[in-house]
């Protein structure tokens, strides 16, 4: 019961971070980092793989017996 919802959370924050990361860059202090460096900031980046780990392991404790 407990991994079920430990798998719950993790996806739950997972999904908050992807969106974190979303937001962040659409931000427009992201817009002008782009501008000039063409690459998107390092926090979008940063909220994008922790978010995508967290979906993934939750995935993976929830699929588990």
């Amino acid at each position: 019961m407990i991994n079920k919802l430990t798998g719950i959370a993790l996806l739950l924050v997972g999904g908050l971070l992807v969106l974190w990361g979303y937001n962040e860059a659409e931000s427009l202090g992201s817009h002008l980092t782009r501008l000039y460096s063409g690459n998107p900031t390092q926090n979008a980046l940063y909220y994008y793989i922790g978010g995508g780990v967290c979906l993934v392991l939750g995935a993976i404790n929830l699929l588990r017996r």
